[in-house]
């Protein structure tokens, strides 16, 4: 057990990266613990090291919010079978090997007291030498269906922070907890009519929301591409969608001018957006659904077919499962149920109602507050 810790400063490492999925949890964890250090903390100062890859958008996101970050040459196994796929998978034994050296090179520099895994191929190395040279490590798991790195080493670990109890069934002998996945404080609602002049839409309309995420998704924009001018002349709404940077010209160029559309390649402010929205079309990626559920918004869920694991479709179905969510799978898309969907959650005010206090009630507001109490505690009992 740590004594007088009140001249400790808490060392931390964070392991996650490539997809927002994984980085911005570690963030919201991180940020929550710099507040509660020296004043709901037994520690008078912390320090953080993240650990990435020197290929995921972790390179821009975690210096932009002012943490360091240890790159590791790692990749993620290529499905490809061209031959860029093929070196690539070739190359992985070596990059495996650089770093796990760089990898326990900085953990014996930075000697943490504890290391935190959000998931992703990024965090596997580092999570695997901290196990290896005895320091306690914490899990953070988002999805439905754990992902490869939570499987393997939660029974290792000294705890595993669970967003959905369906991950359970997965994760036999580790210790669990049920905290669910925490947001950013950024992220907070917006006046109505302000976020409506902001998309330079009516607050009076109901609103469908379509996003496919930063990148967007080429089948969702493509159905509504063929279709949105029919679901606007059958329904008295309005629509704000977030094409992605690339389909974006695509998108445009089809749809053409609509005051009942604002076509946006990207969303900076994510809360005007939720606070505008009374539906939601979009994937069923981990960090989207945890927003959604923060602003209580219902969803139609288009999972990602290609997804490691199938994991979104987990995700998605855990969400109509609790009634906050009705799933459509992508090769359903063509079928025409759709705007019989749409139709029957709009006109029907009582349904849409009772989605949203389902999706309200998914909701883990003290999310990282618990993980972070328990990271002190496990910290604190450690001997380490």
């Amino acid at each position: 057990m740590i004594s007088d810790t009140r001249k400790h400063t808490l060392r931390v490492a964070i392991a996650g990266g490539g997809t927002g999925g994984h980085i911005i949890p570690a963030l919201a964890i991180a940020e929550d613990l710099q507040r509660r250090i020296g004043t709901h903390a037994i520690f008078s100062d912390i320090e953080f090291l993240f650990f990435g890859s020197d290929y995921g958008m972790e390179n821009k996101i975690i210096p932009e919010a002012g943490f360091s970050l240890k790159t590791l040459p790692i990749r993620g196994l290529s499905r490809s079978i061209s031959s860029t796929g093929l070196k690539h998978n070739l190359l992985l034994p070596f990059r495996m090997v650089r770093s796990i050296a760089m990898a326990n090179k900085a953990l014996r520099e930075f000697k943490p007291h504890i290391l935190l895994g959000t998931g992703g191929y990024a965090s596997a190395v580092p999570v695997r030498q901290a196990l290896r040279n005895h320091i306690p490590v914490v899990l953070q798991e988002q999805n439905s269906y754990p992902g490869m790195v939570t499987r393997l080493f939660a029974v290792k670990a000294a705890q595993v922070f669970l967003t959905y109890e369906d991950a359970r069934q997965y994760l036999s002998g580790a210790n669990t907890l049920m905290t669910g996945n925490p947001v950013r404080h950024t992220l907070q609602g917006s006046d109505r009519k302000e976020a409506a002049a902001y998309f330079d839409l009516k607050a009076s309309l109901p609103t469908l929301f379509i996003l496919g995420g930063s990148q967007g998704a080429r089948a969702i924009n493509h159905h509504f591409v063929e279709r949105i001018s029919r679901y606007l002349e059958k329904l008295d709404i309005q629509v704000l969608w977030q094409t992605g940077k690339p389909d974006f010209e695509y998108c445009q160029r089809h749809v053409g001018t609509n005051n009942k559309i604002s076509l946006v390649p990207f969303i900076k402010d994510m809360s005007k957006a939720y606070s505008l929205a009374d539906l939601m079309v979009c994937r069923a990626g981990a960090m989207t659904l945890t927003e959604i559920n923060h602003f209580g918004l219902p969803a139609i869920l288009i999972p990602l077919p290609s997804a490691a694991g199938n994991h979104q479709e987990h995700n998605a179905r855990s969400q109509e499962k609790a009634g906050a969510a009705r799933v459509v799978l992508e090769s359903e898309l063509a079928e025409g149920a759709f705007l019989p969907l749409l139709a029957d959650i709009f006109t029907n005010k009582d349904k849409l109602s009772e989605m949203m206090k389902a999706s309200k009630a998914l909701q883990r507001a003290d999310a990282s507050k618990d993980i972070c109490d328990n990271i002190i505690r496990i910290v604190t009992t450690s001997g380490n």
